[in-house]
Formats: C-alpha cells, sequence, structure tokens
C-alpha cells in the first residue's frame, strides 16, 4: 500500500520506499526488497500458493491446479526480472532456510489438505481412480553390466535381504517429497538415511530385519511418512517386487541411482562419496535382481507377511 509519509527510507537498502510490508509495517521500495526482508515474505508467498489452490477446488485436476499457483507467483515479479525459472533451476537457487521451510509447507497437514493426490508410478490405477492420468515409469536405464563383472566372488546369500531395504527408503523418500525429482540433494538424501544397505556394508539377516530397519531409520532421521503412511510404504515395497515379474523392482533401483547421481551434483562435497556409494549399491542390486528375478518377486510375498504382523487396522494406513 502507498506510504503517507514524506520521503521514508526503504529498510533493506535505504533507497526512497513508497510502500509498507502489511504485515509488519516495514517500508520498502520494491518487490525484491519485500522478497529479502524476512519471514513476512515467505509466508505471503504460501498463503498466496495455498490460496490459489484452495480456490481452484474444481477443473483443471492435479497438477494443473499446482501450475495455476506457480503461475501466480510467476506474476509477482518486477517488470524488469527475466522470465522465472523451471522448478529444477527455481530450486537450486534457493537458499538453505528458504528450502527448509518449503520442505515444512510440504510436510504439513495444511498443504496435503489442497495438494492434489500423490499417486506413484508403480501402482496401477482402478476403474474408479480419478480420471488424472497416472504418473509415467522412470525412464528406462540401460542395463546393467554382468554381475560377474562388478564382484569376482560369488555374492552372499544375504543379499537378497538388502532390496528391500533399499527399495524401502526410496518409497519413503518419495512419498515424503510427494514425488518431486527436483528437490535435489533433499530426496535421495532422504532414500540414503532411510537405507542401511545404501549407506555402509551392513549383514540383514531377513526381510522383516530389512523392513524394520528402514522404518526406523527414518524414523530416527525425521522423515516424515507422507501421504504413503508407513504401512503404505511397506505394501508399495511388496508391489515393486511383484510388478512386472520383478521389472518394477529393478526400475526404482535405476531411478534411485538416477536421483543419486543428479544428487552428486548438487550435494556438499562431505556427501558427495556417500551418494556415489549408495548409488554404485544401486547398480550393483540391480544386476543381481536382473539374474535373480525369480526370487526378486518372491520376497513380495515376505514383505506382504511382514504387513500383515504390523498390527491390526495399519494395513489400511496408505492405501
Amino acid at each position: 500500500m502507498a506510504a503517507p509519509m514524506s520521503d521514508p527510507r526503504c529498510s533493506v537498502c535505504a533507497a526512497a520506499a513508497p510502500y509498507t510490508c502489511p504485515r509488519c509495517g516495514l517500508r520498502v521500495c520494491s518487490v525484491r526488497c519485500y522478497r529479502s526482508h524476512g519471514a513476512c515474505a515467505e509466508a505471503f508467498y504460501r498463503d498466496q500458493v495455498l490460496q490459489t489452490l484452495r480456490s481452484e477446488r474444481g477443473p483443471p485436476p492435479g497438477r494443473a491446479r499446482v501450475a495455476s499457483a506457480v503461475t501466480r507467483l510467476q506474476e509477482l515479479r518486477e517488470p524488469e526480472d527475466p522470465p522465472g525459472p523451471g522448478p529444477a533451476e527455481l530450486w537450486s537457487s534457493l537458499t538453505a532456510a528458504e528450502r527448509e521451510g518449503f520442505l515444512r509447507l510440504l510436510h504439513s497437514a495444511e498443504a496435503s489438505a489442497v495438494l492434489p493426490p500423490w499417486r506413484p508410478w508403480w501402482r496401477r490405477p482402478e476403474p474408479c481412480d480419478d480420471p488424472e492420468p497416472a504418473p509415467s515409469a522412470p525412464v528406462p536405464a540401460p542395463p546393467p553390466p554382468p554381475l560377474a563383472s562388478l564382484r569376482s566372488q560369488p555374492p552372499s546369500p544375504l543379499l537378497r535381504f538388502q532390496v528391500p531395504n533399499v527399495l524401502l527408503g526410496y518409497v519413503l523418500a518419495l512419498s515424503a517429497h510427494r514425488g518431486l525429482e527436483e528437490l535435489l540433494p533433499e530426496l535421495p538424501a532422504a532414500a540414503v538415511a532411510a537405507s542401511a544397505a545404501l549407506r555402509s556394508r551392513c549383514a540383514l539377516p531377513s526381510t522383516a530385519a530389512a523392513i524394520e530397519a528402514a522404518l526406523g531409520d527414518a524414523q530416527a532421521a525425521g522423515l516424515p511418512p507422507g501421504p504413503l503412511g508407513r504401512a503404505g510404504a511397506v505394501r508399495a515395497v511388496a508391489e515393486l517386487l511383484e510388478g512386472g515379474g520383478g521389472a518394477d523392482a529393478e526400475a526404482a533401483l535405476a531411478h534411485l541411482e538416477r536421483l543419486l547421481r543428479a544428487g552428486e551434483g548438487r550435494a556438499e562435497s562431505d556427501f558427495r562419496s556417500r551418494f556415489a556409494r549408495a548409488r554404485r549399491k544401486c547398480r550393483f542390486l540391480r544386476a543381481w535382481s536382473r539374474e535373480s528375478a525369480g526370487t526378486v518377486g518372491g520376497m513380495g510375498a515376505e514383505v506382504r507377511e511382514v504387513l500383515r504382523g504390523m498390527g491390526e487396522g495399519i494395513g489400511n494406513e496408505g492405501s
């Protein structure tokens, strides 16, 4: 709003300031200084997104509603500003505090009430589902090298239990971030935090131990369960193991491998080596899965047995 006082100064850059912040009353001279003056700007942009999403209850559905909200924000640019960046570039340009603020909003119940439902790529739509098309599967990756070329000794019989552990880390990370691949390096970092098999050489003695370890690590890392919930994420691991005769599990490992590679370029230096090790583990497990398709599919039943043991009623969570 226009300020009535004569020759006020901007609280950010000390230039002539014809505007005041409607939240805190500080003088500002431009949209740019308004953005930089603190939490008021963050709250304003958050309210703009939520208001737009709430106001568009009807068509267009899903991602189009989010795109409309983004368009509203882009219109808040100053005239001399260049065209707005794409999602990946925008995320890269945010400060650590701005990223944390967005993730808090993404994980909040307030955002969940207005954002469109997230449907994982591996979940086939039911006839009663909404008309929005299901997301496509990840871009097919080149086949992994033969397992013998990656390891001279035969793999341990316990190796197979690392697959559900890694897949659950992948599912929990996607669910917590609603499948937004642009959130780098946070999304792959969450997968690593939730999967001991990606962090180190660990001996997991059973499928149940692999699932319990990932759930415990995710909780210890403060990873929110996301729209799938804990039981829904475990069910998703069973779906991946059973889907396409092991092809869905391999596709998930390849997708995670690609996310880790992308995260390496965005991560701080001390995290890059962790991402590189986790990426190599995904490639190794992908090679093993391709040569052990029958074993992979059979583990789906083991995961469903774990799900049944998680407690009465929890099996419907996140479905």
